[in-house]
């Protein structure tokens, strides 16, 4: 079956929009975020200047991409996974996953808590595009029919409690000296979290 045209069209935006995140982000670990251009994103990019504008409105919105990308990425696989894992397990296996692939580029990601997220982002429940709150309410209402979370509870209200634990443990672990790993306090708080939400 041939592809329709807009078909096509998404594809090709989705592409372009992936060359111009993967330019922006090899730019910003090379030389920095500051020192990087939107014109030298869209030459390493291989497109037209004017293209950046058509999928970042600034490069601060490159910064805003990454937290949903990561979280859009790892929750799929988590959903699709067919290992047999319990919905809480998947939670924890995403919780795990998502502070691995964070602490491979915690320098973008703390520059992302100090320049691309505004209070206005945190009290809006988007978090800069770092929020989990959405994932989490699916996976904790899957929880819930399996027997393994308290049908009792408001799913959206524990996935906005995690959701907040988790954010802190971010800002946290940014501003940490020494930093820690970010798995096990992922993982720990989501365990604490458990006790009061067990059936």
């Amino acid at each position: 079956m041939m592809p329709s045209a807009a078909g096509k069209r998404e594809r090709g935006k989705f592409e372009r929009r992936e060359r111009l995140y993967e330019a922006a982000v090899s730019l910003f670990r090379t030389q920095g975020y500051e020192a990087t251009t939107v014109d030298q994103i869209t030459k390493q990019a291989d497109l037209a200047k004017g293209t950046f504008f058509n999928y970042f409105p600034t490069k601060d919105a490159v910064l805003r991409y990454l937290g949903s990308r990561e979280i859009g990425r790892l929750g799929a696989a988590t959903l699709s996974n067919g290992t047999g894992l319990t919905s809480v397990g998947k939670l924890k296996r995403l919780l795990a996953a998502l502070a691995n692939s964070l602490e491979r580029d915690r320098e973008m990601v703390c520059l992302i808590f100090r320049k691309g997220i505004s209070v206005g982002d945190l009290l809006a429940g988007d978090a800069g595009g770092f929020s989990i709150q959405p994932m989490a309410a699916l996976l904790l209402r899957q929880a819930q029919r399996a027997g393994e979370v308290n049908p009792e509870l408001d799913p959206d209200m524990l996935a906005a409690a995690l959701d907040a634990l988790y954010l802190q443990q971010l800002v946290r672990w940014c501003a940490a000296d020494d930093p820690y790993p970010l798995a096990e306090r992922l993982t720990g708080i989501l365990e604490l979290l458990l006790i009061g939400m067990t059936a």
